[in-house]
């Protein structure tokens, strides 16, 4: 099936159209990605440290659901850089299924790892995300900086209150945050 693909695409970069060719350069790439899976999920788990981490965000340049499970292993790694990677490319997802071990991981002990899961929960759109976006707002302050913007990013109506609270702080960063971040919010129903 990849063969077929493949074929097309390259016949694709001699359309008259350069939009066409374009898209067809950019597939190619992809689909490059995709031969390489085998290659990636072996270097995610058995690299060396760098390899790791550069296997782990360049699983968030193929469309598989065959990444998912690798990278929600990866959440469990002993390095925070790898932990963060798979973070960063699980939120860029944004898939469902993967919702939950993000939010277990806010248990991470790393700050920066919590961090950049607040920031990933911006990207999923889910009922429960407002009290777990809220429930960070005691947290360090880089991790309350992502959470309110991550309430922003939802755009969900329920984050109101947390937010509203937020622009109470005496921190004058997380009320700029706050303020910018219930402009986004939809209006409640």
């Amino acid at each position: 099936m990849i063969e077929k693909r493949k074929t097309a695409l390259l016949n694709a970069l001699k359309d008259s159209d350069a939009q066409v060719r374009v898209s067809a350069t950019l597939a190619l790439d992809q689909l490059e990605g995709l031969a390489d899976l085998s290659q990636l999920l072996s270097q995610l788990s058995e690299g060396d440290r760098s390899s790791r981490i550069a296997a782990a965000y360049a699983l968030g340049k193929i469309h598989s659901s065959k990444v998912f499970a690798p990278l929600l292993k990866a959440l469990k790694s002993d390095d925070p850089d790898l932990r963060t990677a798979a973070v960063q490319v699980l939120g860029e997802k944004g898939h469902p299924k993967t919702l939950p071990h993000l939010v277990q991981a806010l248990n991470d002990p790393e700050p920066g790892v919590v961090t950049e899961i607040a920031r990933a929960l911006g990207n999923f759109n889910d009922s429960r995300l407002p009290k777990v976006l809220a429930s960070l707002m005691k947290r360090e302050e880089q991790i309350v900086l992502a959470a309110i913007d991550s309430m922003g990013d939802t755009g969900l109506a329920a984050c109101e209150e947390a937010l509203l609270e937020a622009l109470k702080d005496q921190r004058p960063q997380l009320r700029s945050q706050a303020a910018l971040a219930l402009g986004k919010l939809q209006l409640p129903d």
